[in-house]
């Protein structure tokens, strides 16, 4: 008789996840449902609008909005339930879990040092001694690429370049040792070598570190390299998960259309470039088989 190992329960399981503001008047999240095994990395993709942020913001209980609402017949993060947590004007931190936003200078405190709030962070860990925070956030300084890493301590963020600031904003979600990495629309603000680099250093940093990786991109092509799942998403419903090397083999047409919107050295010259016109009849959700 052979005996299969067993399948690792997931780190995060979502169903039917619905997310509306203004007293339910608008709909941001329809359906949304997604399993995230431990170490896993998925990628929300989709066109801006299309609820993916929503999605994850609303994982991580920040969607606190006077007139907003959260709905999901399963939220579940590493055995605890999170549908039952209690709705508070000001969002709770989820123990292990920890979200990267998408604009590092307005998620950075501008009056604070970068070392004041790497070292706030840390207070977190009851495992680290007050007077070593310091010396511990100049190490996750150098961990994510930073020279120099004393003088960025006494810095603050607009003192810094965009590259570096997404840098810190990775240090400090990192520093708590996180199971669940949710990175929203990290290399929004950056070149595409930059961004070739942040996405390498969030996969080699939570791969040290055994932590699930949970992408918000627009960028389809970036995260088929990085991600082992695609999850795309369409006028605030989810229409295609897919494995990220079967990209190519992929059934839904907006997530083809999605693919071959964007420029690559084949089309760089081309007189025109496919683009994707709305709103269109939200198709049936393409559920396809990982390998």
């Amino acid at each position: 008789m052979t005996i299969h190992p067993a399948t690792p329960a997931p780190l995060l399981s979502v169903r039917d996840l619905r997310v509306t503001f203004h007293d339910g008047d608008v709909t941001a999240v329809n359906r949304f449902d997604l399993d995230l095994a431990p170490g896993e990395r998925v990628a929300v993709v989709g066109e801006s609008g299309s609820g993916k942020s929503t999605s994850c913001s609303a994982i991580a209980g920040f969607v606190t909005d006077p007139g907003s609402s959260v709905d999901a017949s399963v939220l579940r993060f590493d055995d605890a339930d999170l549908t039952r947590r209690r709705r508070t004007r000001m969002p709770r931190r989820i123990p292990e879990m920890s979200m990267m936003f998408q604009d590092a200078m307005t998620s950075l405190d501008a009056v604070w040092t970068v070392g004041s709030q790497l070292c706030d962070a840390l207070a977190a860990d009851p495992e680290v001694p007050r007077r070593e925070r310091r010396a511990r956030a100049a190490g996750w300084l150098e961990r994510v690429g930073i020279p120099d890493a004393e003088r960025v301590l006494r810095a603050r963020p607009y003192e810094l370049s965009g590259g570096m600031r997404q840098r810190v904003m990775l240090a400090i979600a990192l520093c708590s040792r996180p199971k669940l990495l949710i990175a929203d629309e990290p290399t929004s603000a950056l070149d595409a070598t930059l961004s070739v680099e942040m996405m390498r250093l969030m996969v080699e940093l939570t791969e040290t570190a055994g932590a699930a990786l949970l992408i918000v991109s627009h960028d389809i092509r970036l995260c088929e390299a990085f991600a082992d799942r695609l999850v795309v998403m369409y006028r605030g419903e989810v229409v295609e998960t897919i494995a990220a090397r079967n990209l190519p083999l992929a059934q839904h047409p907006y997530t083809r259309a999605l693919a071959d919107c964007v420029p690559t050295l084949g089309n760089y010259d081309a007189d025109w470039l496919p683009t994707i016109d709305g709103p269109r009849p939200v198709a049936e959700p393409v559920h396809a088989k990982v390998a």
